[in-house]
């Protein structure tokens, strides 16, 4: 989770929104991070959640990024038998649903 709510911080200016949500269901819980930021471009989404795939390679080097993030929390989801999906547009933000099974 501190990766996606990092990354939504990081890339939603000054005066966006970020918000998390936790819903919880009688066989799963899901967790919900969206931002008002920057975007994922159509074409990078296939392959955020690959390891060192930065969408935006200038950008992320001076923000410190090493492309792991997102393949981190990918791994984490499975991990826990669960799932991780993003759907996103220019200029409008991203939103990160983590989906997980209850015990």
């Amino acid at each position: 989770m501190m990766n996606l709510l990092d990354n939504a911080i990081k890339y939603t200016p000054n005066g966006g929104v970020v918000s998390l949500a936790v819903i919880e269901n009688e066989d799963s819980i899901r967790i919900v991070v969206t931002d008002t930021g920057v975007g994922i471009p159509p074409e990078a989404a296939p392959k955020i959640f690959e390891r060192f795939y930065r969408v935006g390679k200038a950008r992320s080097r001076v923000d410190g990024g090493t492309g792991l993030g997102l393949a981190i929390a990918k791994w984490a989801a499975e991990a826990h038998n669960g799932t991780i999906n993003c759907t996103s547009r220019p200029d409008e933000g991203s939103t990160f649903t983590v989906d997980l099974p209850r015990r």
